[in-house]
C-alpha cells in the first residue's frame, strides 16, 4: 500500500472543485483497505471513501484526513439456468458493469445506464432512474465495519440494508460501513421489464419498430440518449449530478403547491406536467426542477464561475474555475428560493466533504 500526501482531489471529482487530501491511498484489494484503515486509526484520522467522484463537493481547504480511493475492478458471473449472479468489486465503474451485463444479454440493470460513479457508491446511495433502483436486483454486499477493530468482512443481505429512495443503512450510518463488493441477481431472459411511465419516454422508440418489445441494447441506447439530452452523462458538464432529492409532501400540501404554481403561471404548470407522482400512502413525490422553474434559478442560469446546466435544472455546474464555496452558496440560494415560494424543503443529495461553506 502506497500512502501519498497532499494529493489534489478536484481532478478526481466530476465537478472539479476542492483542495488536497492530507493523506491519500488507492485501495486495490481488501488488504489495502484494512491497512489504510489501520493507518487512519493509528494517526486519529477521519476517513473519506472516494469512488467515481460524482455526487460530492470537496471543500476548498481539502480534507484533513485519509482519502481512500476504491480502485478494485473485479467482476464475476455465476450462471444459474434462468438467472445469473453477478459480483462486482466496489471500485468497478457502475456503467461499465451495466454495459457488460447488457452485452451478455442479462436484464435488470439496463434502466440504470449512464449513472455515474462506482458499484460501491451505487449501493450506498441506492441509485435510481427510469423506474429502477439498485436495490431491485441487489442480493448482498461484503462490508467492512470501521468500528470493528478485527476488520472482519461482514455480509449484509438485502433485508439488512434498509434500502429506501436514494438511501441505505450504509448512507445513513455515515462513516461506519465500507462496501467492498456487491452481488446482484439478473435475468437471462434478455427481456427488459420497464416500469417507468412518462409522456417523455417513448417505448416504441426503444423497440425500434412498432409492435416489438424493446431489446436490452435498445433500452440502454435510449436512456443514454435521454441522459445526454439532459446533460447528465459523464463529461457533459463539470457537475456533481442532481443536487437535490425529490421531496415528498402530503396530499394537502400538494394541492397548495398546485394552487401557488397556477397562480404564478398556469400555462407553465400545465406544460411541465407530470411534475408530481402520487404514492401508495397518498403522499406525492415532487420534481424539484419544477419548483425551481418558478424561481430565477432555471436552466442556463449563470452567476460568475458557477451556474445551472442549460439542460438540467438540478445540475449545478462549474462554469469556470469555481470554488466549492461558490457551489455551496448557489445551492443554498436555490433552496431558500423554493422554500420561500412553495414552503418545500429541498434536501441536498450531493455530499459535502470537509468544511464546505
Amino acid at each position: 500500500m502506497n500512502i501519498q500526501e497532499h494529493v489534489a482531489l478536484a481532478r478526481l471529482t466530476t465537478i472539479r472543485v476542492g483542495g488536497n487530501a492530507r493523506f491519500f491511498v488507492e485501495a486495490k484489494s481488501v488488504a489495502d483497505i484494512i491497512e489504510a484503515l489501520a493507518f487512519a486509526s493509528e494517526h486519529s484520522l477521519q476517513v473519506c471513501v472516494l469512488g467515481g467522484g460524482s455526487n460530492v463537493v470537496i471543500a476548498d481547504e481539502g480534507f484533513d484526513g485519509l482519502v481512500l480511493a476504491m480502485c478494485s475492478s473485479g467482476i464475476t458471473y455465476e450462471d444459474l439456468s434462468d438467472r445469473v449472479v453477478v459480483t462486482a468489486d466496489a471500485g468497478v465503474v457502475w456503467d461499465d458493469l451495466v454495459a457488460d451485463t447488457v452485452a451478455r444479454g442479462y436484464s435488470g440493470l439496463e434502466c440504470l445506464s449512464g449513472v455515474p460513479g462506482t458499484v460501491g457508491g451505487a449501493v450506498v446511495a441506492n441509485i435510481g432512474a427510469y423506474g429502477a433502483q439498485c436495490s431491485d436486483t441487489f442480493v448482498s454486499a461484503e462490508v467492512l465495519d470501521c468500528y470493528d477493530i478485527k476488520n472482519d468482512l461482514r455480509v449484509f443481505k438485502k433485508d439488512e440494508c434498509d434500502f429506501s429512495y436514494h438511501d441505505s443503512i450504509f448512507g445513513r450510518a455515515h462513516g461506519r460501513y465500507l462496501v467492498v463488493r456487491a452481488t446482484f441477481t439478473l435475468s437471462t431472459s434478455g427481456v427488459s421489464k420497464l416500469a417507468y411511465k412518462d409522456n417523455r419516454f417513448d417505448l416504441e422508440a426503444l423497440a425500434g419498430a412498432s409492435g416489438h418489445k424493446p431489446t436490452l441494447a435498445g433500452v440502454r441506447a435510449a436512456i443514454l440518449k435521454m441522459r445526454s439530452e439532459k446533460g447528465v452523462l459523464a463529461g457533459s458538464y463539470k457537475s456533481a449530478g442532481s443536487f437535490f432529492h425529490m421531496p415528498y409532501v402530503s396530499s394537502e400540501r400538494y394541492e397548495q403547491i398546485v394552487e401557488v404554481a397556477r397562480s404564478l403561471d398556469a400555462e407553465k404548470e400545465e406544460r411541465l406536467r407530470p411534475w408530481a407522482w402520487k404514492q401508495t400512502d397518498g403522499s406525492y413525490k415532487l420534481a424539484p426542477g419544477f419548483l425551481l422553474e418558478y424561481t430565477e434559478f432555471q436552466k442556463g442560469y449563470v452567476r460568475g464561475s458557477v451556474g445551472i446546466s442549460p439542460k438540467h435544472t438540478l445540475s449545478i455546474i462549474n462554469v469556470a474555475d469555481a470554488r466549492a464555496s461558490d457551489i455551496a452558496q448557489l445551492a443554498h440560494d436555490m433552496h431558500i428560493a423554493v422554500e420561500n415560494i412553495f414552503g418545500v424543503n429541498l434536501e441536498r443529495e450531493v455530499e459535502y466533504i470537509g468544511a464546505v461553506t
